[in-house]
Parts: structure tokens; C-alpha cells; sequence
């Protein structure tokens, strides 16, 4: 049985709150994932469980601050779930980024 697109979206765009902030963490624990898996491809080490975990949980933290960031743009339920998978993907890279960004406005402010 195949789940068309639109079924999807529909399912996505009239769940309660709840449930969207759900979907959100998991799309941002499974961009985690999808990021250590990248890393780990590209440096062929071994997979190491508190690594794994790590960047889950930094990833997931990302992902709900760019879910969060997209809703309060009054974006629609599904981009805000694009926004927050792609921001757990990026992960600690997004932070450092955020970091140098918002620091450098408060220093040029004083």
C-alpha cells in the first residue's frame, strides 16, 4: 500500500500541535542520524555509540530551533519540517555559524 503525496501533506498540514512538534523532533533526530552517518562515510572510522548520540542530540536541538524559526515565519507545517530537517543536518556547523553571526552583531553594537 503506497501513501500518495497529497495524503501526506494533508495528514502533515491538519495534525494537532502536538503531534506537529513530535514530527518535528523526529525529523530532527533522524537528520542526527543522517549526519553522523555523512561523517563517519567520509572519515571511514568506526561508528561509536556516544558520538552517535552526541550529534543526535545536538542535531536535535538544531532542528527545533530552524522548525521553530520557520513556523514563527508563519511558514506551512511542512516547510517548517523541510527547515527543521535540513537544520539537524546541519547540526554544529549551523550553531557555529548562528554563534559567530549573532556575536558579531552584539560586538559592532556596543
Amino acid at each position: 500500500m503506497a501513501l500518495s503525496p497529497d495524503l501526506l501533506t494533508n495528514i502533515i498540514n491538519h495534525s494537532p500541535e502536538p503531534v506537529f512538534w513530535l514530527m518535528v523532533g523526529v525529523f530532527s533526530v533522524w537528520g542526527g542520524v543522517v549526519r553522523y552517518l555523512m561523517d563517519n562515510q567520509r572519515r571511514r572510522r568506526k561508528r561509536k555509540w556516544t558520538e552517535a548520540v552526541s550529534q543526535i542530540i545536538i542535531s536535535a536541538f538544531t532542528g527545533f530551533l530552524g522548525g521553530l524559526y520557520s513556523f514563527e515565519h508563519g511558514n506551512s507545517p511542512l516547510m517548517a519540517l523541510i527547515t527543521a530537517g535540513l537544520c539537524s543536518t546541519l547540526g554544529s556547523t549551523l550553531l557555529h555559524w548562528l554563534w559567530r553571526r549573532v556575536f558579531a552583531l552584539t560586538e559592532k553594537n556596543p
